[in-house]
């Protein structure tokens, strides 16, 4: 197999085409190896901008006098700005290649399994949460170095995963998780104690804990 950019290269190169749509072919395949290139100095965000308005798509639309030309030019923005949400290009990728598996595969009885940061923009008939304790959601480490706003960053997360779910949420916790080779002792996370009760049916519980969690015992609870 030969990467679409090397074999636009190549016909761009050979006398296959006529010279205009050559020389254009040339421009292109030349214009993705520079983007390419400037990936690894540049933050995609800012690439992403700089490729809409160099092609010439940005212009395009601004151009265009048809009803929907507003609406794709604010798609393009959306598009720049759900990027800010991912470290790097490789990630933002990652998430549309998983949207676009779920949505292909939605009538498929299957399980997805993902982080909470790859579940954004995603939604599921029935939601999974485990592992919903103190120290693990929200993590020590994010309260630690980030303080209330590491904990607000935390509870923005726990909302994106309460919400991905259509119909039916399941949240989990233990009371003793084995950590590094050693069993702990852990506590139902803060979280739990903000959500309303009356919409919270609990499925199991075991003996009360002190501290945060107090509305639910060990175990699982569900949320219709």
């Amino acid at each position: 197999r030969i990467p679409m950019l090397e074999s636009a290269g190549n016909l761009a190169e050979s006398d296959e085409l006529k010279p205009k749509p050559r020389a254009a072919l040339r421009e292109v395949a030349a214009n993705f190896e520079r983007w390419q290139k400037a990936l690894e100095t540049t933050p995609h965000t800012e690439l992403a901008e700089t490729i809409l308005e160099e092609s010439g798509y940005t212009d395009m639309w601004k151009n265009d006098r048809s009803a929907e030309a507003p609406g794709r030019l604010e798609n393009l923005k959306e598009l720049v700005r759900s990027m800010e949400e991912y470290e790097s290009l490789r990630s933002f990728l990652e998430h549309v290649a998983l949207v676009m598996e779920a949505e292909q595969s939605e009538s498929l009885d299957a399980v997805s399994i993902m982080t909470l940061h790859s579940a954004k923009g995603l939604e599921f008939e029935t939601v999974f949460l485990p592992g919903w304790e103190e120290g693990l959601f929200p993590h020590q480490r994010a309260l630690d170095e980030g303080g209330r706003s590491g904990l607000e960053e935390e509870r923005r997360l726990a909302y994106v995963g309460l919400t991905r779910a259509k119909k039916n949420l399941h949240i989990w916790f233990v009371s003793n998780r084995l950590i590094h080779g050693l069993w702990q002792s852990t506590i139902p996370s803060r979280f739990l104690d903000e959500l309303p009760e009356t919409h919270v049916e609990i499925a199991e519980s075991g003996n009360s804990y002190g501290g945060y969690g107090n509305n639910y015992g060990g175990g699982s609870f569900a949320s219709g």
